[in-house]
């Protein structure tokens, strides 16, 4: 006889349909080698909380699939959490917030499901943390120009290239015939940076425009480990204008290319010299 399942036991079989197997699927569609020792997905602990109609969610990874623990965090309140609502602004603050307290593992995950309803996001953010732990994260740096505006952007691309990054710059990365907005979509997602060269010549139209919201995506996904780094060039008495989908983020005006080149090393969440993030 089957007896019916209980609050309790309809959110763990629903975190588990909505979180757990579908990112156990795309770990075995990226990583299929990985995958039967990859965090979380090998096995972990889970315990969920709640403040203000969202869920958030806890998994320590344990590597062993044969026992496992589902607890309660409880209600959490606006001191734990650090924030009297979370939005989609401050969200990363309180995740960043919440992984301290908890003193959580590279391997472990923090998960957020806000009232509306889980954004699979959610699922990138874990899957960068644990791609992250393993030290599969790329090295690449999206450079955004106009087209007249190249042999500015080659320099910098071959300076990044003798430091070990690898800059992704359109006519080295895009194979003759491929379909451009899918190239950049996948430019910015094998980023873990976005420069943006503005000078006279740019304008925040068609594709760059295009760049500019891949960025805002990237960062919005990756946060501390996606950064948007916005350099201001002037010619000849006229200075470019930054798009004001960029103005809520830093931007410089470097009076020499060298200067502007340190601002980009100085912005990058990579320490230079060696493929690992920054404490």
């Amino acid at each position: 006889m089957n007896m019916p399942e209980n609050e309790n036991q309809k959110l763990i079989r629903q975190i588990r349909e909505t979180v757990e197997e579908p990112y156990a699927e795309r770990v075995r569609g990226k990583h299929s080698k990985l995958a039967a020792r990859w965090p979380v997905v090998s096995g972990c602990n889970l315990q969920v909380g709640h403040f203000k109609g969202w869920m958030i969610l806890l998994f320590k990874h344990t590597g062993v699939k044969a026992f496992r623990s589902n607890d309660g965090m409880g209600l959490l309140t606006p001191e734990i959490v650090g924030a009297e609502a979370i939005t989609r602004d401050n969200v990363e603050f309180v995740r960043r917030r919440m992984v301290e307290m908890h003193g959580l593992a590279p391997e472990d995950a923090l998960i957020f499901w806000p009232p509306e309803g889980f954004d699979p996001i959610e699922l990138d953010v874990m899957m960068l943390r644990h791609e992250t732990a393993r030290g599969l994260i790329p090295m690449k740096i999206f450079l955004s120009h106009k087209s007249a505006d190249k042999p500015l952007v080659r320099q910098f691309k071959q300076l990044l290239d003798q430091l070990g990054f690898d800059p992704w710059l359109d006519e080295d990365a895009m194979s003759a015939g491929a379909e451009l907005e899918r190239a950049l979509l996948k430019g910015f997602s094998d980023s873990c940076a976005a420069v943006f060269f503005i000078t006279p010549n740019y304008k925040d139209e068609n594709y760059l425009a295009s760049e500019v919201d891949y960025a805002i995506q990237e960062k919005r996904k990756k946060g501390d480990q996606f950064q948007i780094i916005t350099l201001v060039f002037s010619e000849n008495g006229k200075t470019g204008a930054v798009p004001e989908l960029l103005k809520r983020y830093v931007y410089k005006e470097p009076a020499t290319h060298l200067s502007a080149f340190h601002e980009v090393l100085k912005a990058l969440p990579l320490a230079v010299g060696s493929p690992y993030w920054k404490a």
